[in-house]
């Protein structure tokens, strides 16, 4: 009987545990669907905000829809990109490098990892990343043009013509393929092919500026001004403002001698929307050139003032300017431009700049 009792204590007891499990699965399996569901309606918020650019907003409802279902790479890969929008790229690289972990076939995490590996200048880590991506998605040009960018970088320019022909056999209708192609042909001092890839891609998009460009460029290397001049117009028709056809066509106004005219095409570039400061730079540096060497002071002026608004740290203009405004005599000008240049040369560590500045300072007096 002992026995039995104790048989019995045991059985009960397993009976016990064996409810108690069945009672407890269906409470997990009701939070699992509960967490799944206050997921979704984070990631549903985190859509409406990044459609609204609320960065910030739609990273935070990323951020709780993962912390909700961790192991889901989706949602990972979409944090990964919003981390990359806001210039976090360490958080960027660690919650894609989960996304890859969670699922090894995820393309799209591999992508945007290659994305911000290009962004640190870890090219060797983006080629992987990059290189992985293709292997998952034949079909994705992106990848492609970046594996070409990334060898182009490199200077290995024969693996990066041999990605980007194999680009135009999976896309022959994308004409940023054949200028990428041409481009690398070009740096490995093949002309002929260049211009038959820049040619090719003017049959595939003959109204796309950024073409005309380059064909335009093979024309003004080889000398030949008048075919480049009717590229680089075809060009200004399709995108009057279009800074590289703008700045293509000064060149030439400007060997020409042809100031006036040289400084319009610059002055529609500079106009541009969206440009990046380092273009902006270049071009009201190149306009302020021009109006020195037509002896127009003001001109001048008003162009590196220009370059100080997008790049209030740009000692060279700094130095520029106060010499301009000191010829003027504008001395008290002057001298607060040439302390500028001075102060920003220092944080470079520029010896050669701070001693053109003290030199120009010292003549004020």
């Amino acid at each position: 009987m002992r026995w039995f009792r104790y048989f019995y204590k045991v059985v009960n007891l397993g009976l016990v545990v064996a409810i108690a499990g069945m009672l407890v699965l269906p409470t997990i399996d009701k939070a699992q669907a509960q967490a799944k569901k206050d997921a979704t309606e984070w990631i549903k918020q985190g859509r409406q905000l990044w459609q609204k650019n609320d960065i910030s907003g739609a990273t935070t409802a990323y951020q709780q829809a993962s912390n909700l279902e961790p192991k889901n790479s989706r949602i990972l890969t979409s944090l990964g990109f919003l981390l990359t929008q806001q210039s976090n790229y360490s958080g960027a690289i660690a919650a894609l490098e989960k996304a890859t972990l969670l699922d090894a076939n995820n393309a799209k995490a591999f992508n945007a990892l290659g994305f911000v590996y290009v962004k640190i200048k870890d090219y060797p880590n983006a080629l992987t990343a990059y290189r992985r991506a293709i292997a998952l998605d034949r079909q994705s040009i992106d990848a492609y043009n970046s594996v070409g960018f990334l060898l182009t970088e490199q200077k290995n320019y024969t693996e990066a013509a041999k990605i980007y022909r194999q680009a135009i056999v999976i896309a022959p209708r994308e004409a940023s393929i054949y200028l990428n192609l041409g481009y690398v042909l070009e740096l490995s001092g093949n002309s002929q092919a260049a211009f038959e890839a820049y040619s090719q891609a003017d049959r595939v998009a003959p109204f796309n500026a950024d073409v005309l460009v380059a064909v335009g460029n093979l024309f003004a290397g080889r000398d030949q001004t008048e075919e480049a001049i009717a590229k680089y117009k075809r060009a200004l028709e399709v995108n009057p403002r279009h800074p590289k056809a703008n700045l293509a066509i000064a060149r030439i106004f400007k060997s020409q001698g042809n100031y006036p005219d040289a400084i319009a095409s610059l002055r529609r570039a500079a106009g541009s929307r969206n440009l990046a400061a380092n273009q902006v730079v270049e071009l009201q540096n190149s306009i302020a050139n021009l109006y020195i060497q037509q002896g127009s002071s003001s001109g001048a002026i008003v162009a590196y003032r220009q370059i100080l608004d997008v790049d209030p740290e740009d000692a060279n203009t700094y130095l520029a300017l106060g010499k301009i405004l000191a010829s003027q005599q504008r001395t008290s000008e002057a001298r607060e431009m040439l302390e500028n240049a001075e102060r920003f040369f220092n944080r470079q560590g520029n010896v050669e700049g701070i001693a053109k500045v003290r030199k120009a300072l010292s003549e004020l007096k």
